[in-house]
């Protein structure tokens, strides 16, 4: 039998555990069951998650009208509306994106090269995804160090650029920050990402033909404007495993 609890939208939230211990014969009969108690309780909608080694109860909840959700490589999340206008939380839409414009005391600027890259220009500031549940200073940081092997402290954020459409069809947000470098060598940590790293003088990068406008500006914002400083709000956040406030 599967146990269900509620959630904020006066939905039903079927617990995990329940749907393991219970056989996918006696899941189509429950589900079909809860269905109809849910309609006649007036329940809004249902929430299910699924995981990978339960592909024949995802078949049967799909046959049954439930909708995917969200997804990850090994669990998906499906609703079933079960008032037509059901409020549902939207699915995640973007992915985060870093970038560091990097300045040492000689008036260089960090660049490296990736090994397969599709920008207009031949190098760029170090950057890159966030990994899950990283905060965006653990991200940035780590990126400088993963491509340039250069430790750093953050000092402000710089730009915020939100695009659409990106990969999978997502909206990505990219956030640019100043870094100040802590050591001055040179040494790749993720070789199979990154081709070269190197400091370039600042006279040089404004010079170069090969550098887009979009970073030559974004230098610009970092040298010209104030940005955003990181402010810390954990102690009203006790839940959160990081909170970040730039102001």
């Amino acid at each position: 039998m599967l146990s269900v609890k509620k959630d904020l939208y006066n939905g039903l939230i079927i617990d995990t555990e329940s749907i393991a211990t219970t056989s996918v014969s006696d899941f189509k009969i429950s589900l079909q069951n809860l269905l109809r108690q849910a309609k006649k309780d007036n329940v809004s909608l249902l929430w299910l998650d699924l995981t990978t080694s339960q592909h024949e109860h995802l078949s049967i909840a799909l046959s049954l009208g439930f909708e995917f959700h969200n997804c990850e490589s090994k669990r998906t999340t499906l609703t079933f509306r079960v008032e037509e206008e059901a409020y549902i939380p939207v699915a995640p839409t973007h992915t985060v994106g870093v970038g560091a414009v990097v300045i040492n005391n000689n008036n260089e600027i960090l660049l490296v090269r990736d090994r397969i890259h599709s920008s207009h220009s031949i190098y760029k500031i170090p950057g890159g995804m966030l990994e899950e549940a990283q905060s965006l200073e653990e991200g940035i940081i780590r990126e400088v160090w993963e491509e340039t092997g250069i430790k750093a402290k953050l000092i402000k954020m710089v730009s915020v650029l939100n695009s659409h459409p990106y990969r999978f069809n997502k909206s990505n947000m990219y956030i640019v920050f100043q870094l100040e470098p802590l050591s001055r060598e040179i040494n790749i940590i993720d070789t199979h990402e990154i081709e070269k790293a190197f400091w370039m003088p600042l006279e040089e990068f404004y010079a170069h033909e090969e550098m887009s406008t979009f970073q030559k500006d974004l230098v610009s914002s970092t040298l010209n404007n104030k940005g955003l400083i990181l402010n810390s709000n954990n102690v009203y956040f006790t839940q959160k495993k990081h909170v970040e406030t730039y102001s």
